[in-house]
């Protein structure tokens, strides 16, 4: 009798797990206590005239390495991250440097329309020629600038329009249910017409995927930064982040303000190879959003020490 083909095996036939971390970062999926990328979207077109309050509008603390959830209070809340948004300005910009369609070292345009960005800024001329990506991505991060925001999507997506598609499709691959960009900065629009709109349990999301790419921490960890052959000096927007009278093992991520949205703070520390993330958004104040950031950091670190 011919010979039996040999039938696979089971084992053969079985998808591996999906990796569960990256860079040491949890991957959110669906466990119980831990941060979700599997939720039911729930976004909204109500133009809020103002979303503050005391002391903050939502905030979250998570553990960023197993992704639970140690505190959390109006998580879902709807909220104006200012720039905050910032943050995936840059996962984009490093996802495509990952890609090879970008390189760190690239001139970056400067053109009327980068030039013509309000708010906080590297005043940034036509001009200009040599600034790079990497200058650029040290602008958005420490100096939290909205020209060179502006700057970087266009050099990634080639059109304002375009990054800002990608980043609404990136936020939904993220499982961000509730945030729409409509900015790549985070300035409010001048029509009054809906900022940038999240919640903290998204940008808690947002963070993580942030974290989990290991140049992140290079910008959003930098105190002090030269551009322009030294003529400009930046200096982190971010209090915790600071050497003097900082907050211990904190070496991100974002600041945002604006008006309508008030402070908020996407903020990480790592302390004993524990890593945490905390968001705070809009809080009445700068004093009121840094204190209370400290305190979720603090109660987050007590609570992975006790268990």
């Amino acid at each position: 009798m011919p010979e039996e083909a040999a039938q696979p095996s089971p084992a053969s036939t079985t998808q591996p797990p999906p990796p569960t971390h990256k860079n040491g970062i949890y991957i959110p999926r669906n466990e119980p206590g831990c941060i979700s990328a599997e939720r039911t979207e729930r976004t909204t077109q109500r133009n809020y005239e103002r979303l503050v309050a005391d002391p903050y509008h939502g905030a979250i603390v998570i553990d960023a390495k197993s992704g639970k959830i140690l505190f959390e209070e109006r998580a879902g809340a709807y909220g104006y991250p200012a720039s905050v948004t910032k943050l995936m300005t840059l996962l984009l910009t490093l996802e495509a440097i990952d890609r090879g369609e970008i390189q760190l070292s690239d001139r970056v345009l400067i053109n009327n329309e980068v030039a013509g960005i309000g708010g906080s800024q590297l005043y940034l001329d036509p001009k200009e020629k040599n600034f790079t990506v990497e200058d650029m991505l040290y602008g958005i991060m420490v100096h939290s600038a909205n020209d060179a925001a502006r700057a970087l999507g266009i050099h990634v997506a080639g059109s304002k329009a375009a990054f800002i598609e990608r980043m609404n499709q990136r936020a939904k691959e993220l499982g961000m249910r509730s945030t729409r960009y409509v900015s790549d900065h985070g300035l409010p629009p001048e029509d009054l017409s809906q900022p940038d709109i999240s919640t903290a349990y998204d940008i808690a999301l947002l963070s993580l995927a942030c974290l989990r790419h290991p140049d992140t921490l290079t910008y959003s960890g930098r105190e002090l930064i030269y551009l322009r052959d030294g003529e400009t000096m930046l200096a982190t927007r971010n209090a915790l982040a600071k050497r003097v009278d900082g907050y211990d093992g904190c070496d991100g991520l974002k600041t945002g303000y604006h008006k309508r949205g008030g402070w908020s703070l996407a903020a990480t520390a790592e302390r004993n190879g524990k890593r945490i993330v905390s968001v705070v958004l809009g809080s009445p104040s700068k004093d009121v959003r840094n204190a209370v950031s400290r305190r979720l950091l603090d109660r987050g670190f007590q609570i992975m020490e006790s268990e």
